[in-house]
């Protein structure tokens, strides 16, 4: 099935700086020149620096266009504090303002690209995916909990238990897997044999470079 209307759902979007940010904005629209009816539903813009953009404060949700884009933007918690239960306050709360966002304001596609990490977002992915009856893309941009893990970042043995079983979860129920790096394509595929894996680069634009 060809994808018409494609939502990307993920947690970091321009004017906030950042490689998934540059990627995810340059990928929608090589999709929007494609023919395809592209929408992004994100957080309000507060990374890296973790302090909400001035012009966001106090709101719950924005719909704007940028760059010829649909941009849905929704609550965020933000702190600049790092210790585990933050973050995961700051993970969850953008994957309830995003889901009901996504169930009321947004309309319908086909197909939902979500962005991980973080993780917790493929929630809301699923959520939509049964909503829209959608096809969805899960993107992993790095291997989560596993890095984490290997970083000592996260060491209680229920979280990380629990939050590789919906890590698998999302495996499972995506339609498609992109991974960012050709070891993490390997990584899953080696666990997921009969999953469609694919190899999504980043790239660059050779028209921004001048040439010899």
């Amino acid at each position: 099935m060809a994808c018409q209307e494609l939502l990307i759902l993920s947690q970091y979007f321009p004017p906030e700086t950042g490689a998934p940010q540059n990627r995810l904005f340059e990928l929608a629209k090589h999709f929007q020149s494609q023919g395809v009816r592209v929408s992004v539903l994100t957080a309000m813009p507060h990374y890296p620096r973790m302090r909400l953009d001035p012009a966001y404060q106090g709101k719950t949700f924005v719909h704007e266009m940028q760059g010829g884009i649909p941009v849905y933007r929704s609550w965020i918690y933000v702190t600049e504090r790092k210790s585990i239960p933050f973050r995961l306050l700051n993970y969850f709360s953008f994957v309830g303002s995003s889901l009901a966002v996504g169930l009321t304001q947004v309309p319908r596609h086909a197909w939902i690209l979500c962005e991980s990490p973080p993780l917790f977002l493929g929630l809301a992915a699923l959520a939509l995916q049964r909503r829209w009856r959608a096809k969805l893309i899960f993107n992993v941009s790095d291997l989560w909990p596993e890095s984490a893990e290997k970083l000592g970042l996260v060491t209680q043995p229920a979280f990380l238990k629990a939050a590789t079983l919906l890590e698998e979860q999302l495996y499972r129920e995506a339609d498609v897997i992109t991974g960012q790096t050709q070891g993490i394509v390997a990584n899953i595929h080696a666990r997921f044999p009969r999953k469609p894996v694919y190899w999504l680069p980043n790239g660059a634009d050779l028209h921004h470079y001048p040439a010899d």
